[in-house]
């Protein structure tokens, strides 16, 4: 099953994440953003001087200034724009000087590695609509570290000869999270996300696949042969992407303006800024992205599979274990704050070095029919931190020998020994963290087939299998005022989706709390078994609403919301047997065991459309109307998307309506379901805001002519688009 079959493709190298990064509130010191509302956040920059009269002159000034932070962990000196001002949203793999990232070998079977084919060495590619562009990095809710997702348009391998595109259905969601993927006392490595490791899938349906026309790769031959057996899909993509680096411009890209630290970054945008406002020129704007060290394989995607959620038999963290060979001692590492704030997580920073870390998650396959199981590793082991310049020290922590076994009624029954030399850097790097084990005698298989898969170190249940999983494709979904969606939980029981097993849904709030009944219900549910639970420890007694659903033949639910309130609530899954209903917890960490979705009620703006209107009706100024367009809608995008004025500077009314069609096509509702050139492509544009935005363009497209007619929401004909 997945990637966990053969044939297997590997590849290795880098990412390359380009987030504008001023909408993260990342720093508690500098809270910009006001997420819910899609707006700049007024009330704390009014504590700083911008007003929402004046800050077309004072918010980019201050955003760039170099500042003490004396509220965050560790203390130090930081520009509230972040560390990347002017990103533009881009994934794409490296392919920079050496630093490439490549296919770099491959299994057909469980026999002897096959070492050279002509796919070996040639790149892989994410690209955006219609292979232009990158991909795009958008977080569900801006100010978290737990819903990033990846818009693309296809994803490709293969040099000139042997190039397969795969063109994208399923979006990519941000899946094992680990934030102990870095084993260090170091809190310096955790700024703001270094430590997390995470893991990214999609796939893609036979028919959306073109292949080489003749190959002589036995590998894609292979996986050619594979995708089109019954019971295939098509091909599975999954990587994972872990030692995150920040302020590497020069190193792994040929970026010319190259900081390292928030001193020279707060210096380099003074003088882009300072050229931008004397000549308009954006030449010295520059992106400053981060990186991450990836490993992935490309296999068969088959029946009961989900598309973005690695499968299998899966593992989570039971009992925390400690590296072997390092001292005990006393760290100078800050106390781990329980808040995570925006993307920034210093849990990884253990409190001694030798201390205990819990592993991070794993799948497991058992292929029953070759007597070989297969664990994917790739989002497992940390790695050693080591402080310094990068290139890092990847080397991986040794636990010592780790056991594979079953648990059953209570005993721990050993299977096979998994040594370092099958985890260690160069291993994992060469398979993507895939570890094959045959069988090792006839009783093996029914073994597994009746307990728990565990995984044990130094004598401790390390890794735990889950015996039920929830699961959903649907990991980020944005609502509209009035407005509803269904979607489907997949539950699976040892990794097989599972029909009459039951599923509570449980709503919790941007910081993961569980939400009382008596407080704001971001979302209602619209079907299932609906009742309460208690909100554990709450004083007096609150209860939480939540329901309840049962799977069908499919082991899916389809689960109902609809839109209460602005907001970023998160939905999570508890799959159960029997009539005793699960206790959701008062709060839950994303890192841990945790299936979930995401939301975004975007803001209610369905009156807005009619203030426009009012507006127009009664003044028939286009300047005024600008302003109302401006200071309503645009001005956060232009203060916050500064890579825009290399495009359209959308503070500019000349601009603005100098590209009207453009506009147009980019903020259609269609185009944010999943383009790669959506705008914004932050997909924070309400509905309402959407059609203020195109009554605007209609007018100026018309010179602001409607030869006499009153504006009205029905002005703008059937199919229109502007031709300019």
């Amino acid at each position: 099953m997945s990637v966990l079959s053969f044939p297997r493709i590997y590849f290795k190298g880098y990412m390359e994440w380009d987030p504008c990064t001023f909408n993260n509130n990342d720093w508690s010191q500098f809270p910009t953003y006001d997420a819910t509302n899609a707006a700049l956040n007024w009330n704390y920059l009014s504590s700083q001087g911008i007003t929402q009269q004046n800050f077309f002159t004072t918010f980019r000034p201050w955003a760039i200034k170099l500042q003490q932070d004396n509220v965050d962990s560790p203390q130090g000196a930081r520009v509230p724009a972040e560390w990347n001002m002017f990103g533009s949203h881009g994934v794409s793999f490296v392919q920079y000087q050496n630093l490439l990232s490549t296919i770099t070998g491959g299994d057909l079977g469980s026999g002897p590695p096959i070492t050279s084919d002509p796919i070996f060495g040639t790149p892989i590619a994410i690209k955006g609509d219609n292979g232009s562009g990158p991909g795009r990095l958008v977080d569900t809710n801006p100010i978290s570290p737990w819903s990033s997702q990846i818009y693309f348009g296809q994803f490709q391998f293969g040099a000139p000869n042997y190039t397969t595109t795969g063109q994208r259905v399923y979006r990519m969601h941000s899946r094992w999270l680990n934030a102990n993927r870095i084993y260090s006392t170091d809190q310096f490595l955790t700024s703001p996300a270094s430590s997390i490791g995470v893991c990214f899938q999609t796939c893609i349906p036979n028919n959306l696949i073109t292949w080489p026309s003749a190959s002589g790769s036995q590998f894609i031959n292979a996986l050619k042969n594979a995708a089109a057996q019954p019971g295939a899909l098509g091909i599975m993509i999954r990587f994972t992407g872990y030692v995150n680096v920040y302020f590497k411009n020069g190193i792994l890209n040929g970026t010319t303006t190259q900081p390292r630290n928030y001193e020279e970054l707060a210096a380099a945008l003074a003088a882009a800024w300072d050229q931008w406002k004397l000549t308009g020129n954006t030449s010295l704007f520059f992106p400053n992205p981060c990186y991450s060290h990836i490993v992935g394989a490309i296999g068969v995607w088959n029946q009961g599979e989900l598309a973005s959620v690695p499968g299998g038999r899966c593992l989570n963290a039971d009992i925390p274990v400690a590296p072997l060979g390092l001292s005990t001692t006393a760290s100078n590492a800050a106390p781990p704050p329980v808040l995570i704030t925006g993307h920034e997580s210093k849990t990884a920073a253990v409190a001694v070095v030798g201390g205990p870390v819990p592993l991070g998650p794993a799948a497991v396959n058992v292929d029953y029919g070759r007597s070989l199981i297969s664990l994917d590793f790739s989002g497992v082991i940390p790695e050693l931190g080591v402080p310094g310049t990068w290139p890092s020290d990847l080397k991986k922590a040794d636990f010592g020998p780790l056991t594979l076994g079953v648990v059953a009624n209570n005993q721990f029954t050993p299977i096979a020994a998994i040594n370092y030399a099958q985890y260690q850097q160069s291993a994992y790097e060469a398979k993507a963290g895939i570890i094959d084990i045959p069988f090792p005698n006839s009783g093996t298989g029914p073994l597994l087939q009746s307990g728990t898969i565990a995984i044990a170190v130094q004598g401790q249940m390390a890794l735990l299998e889950q015996p039920l999983t929830a699961e959903t494709d649907t990991r980020g979904i944005y609502l509209d005022e009035n407005e509803q969606v269904e979607f489907n939980v997949t539950v699976c029981q040892k990794g097989t989706p599972a029909q009459g097993i039951n599923v509570l849904v449980a709503k919790y709030d941007s910081n993961l709390n569980l939400i009382p009944s008596n407080q704001t219900q971001y979302v209602n549910f619209t079907n299932g078994e609906q009742t309460t639970v208690p909100v554990p420890g709450s004083n007096p007694p609150v209860s939480s609403d939540v329901t309840i659903f049962a799977t069908d033949q499919n082991g899916a639910a389809a689960v109902g919301i609809a839109a209460q309130s602005p907001g970023f609530p998160v939905l999570a899954f508890f799959p159960f047997t029997g009539n005793t209903l699960p206790q959701p917890p008062a709060s839950f960490n994303f890192t841990d065991d945790a299936f979930y979705t995401t939301v975004r009620v975007l803001p209610f703006d369905d009156q807005l459309p009619q203030q426009f209107i009012d507006l127009w009706n009664s003044t028939h100024d286009p300047n005024t109307m600008w302003q109302f367009v401006y200071n309503e809608i645009l001005y956060v995008y232009d203060m916050l998307f500064n890579v825009m004025l290399e495009y359209v500077n959308l503070g500019s009314q000349t601009a603005f309506q100098n590209n009207l069609q453009g506009i147009w096509n980019a903020i259609l509702k269609e185009a944010a379901l999943e383009s790669t050139y959506a705008m914004p492509i932050t997909r924070d544009l309400s509905e309402g805001k959407r059609q203020t935005l195109q009554l605007y363009i209609y007018m100026a497209s018309n010179n602001f002519n409607l030869n006499g007619a009153a504006l009205s929401k029905e002005s703008i004909p059937a199919g229109w688009t502007p031709t300019k």
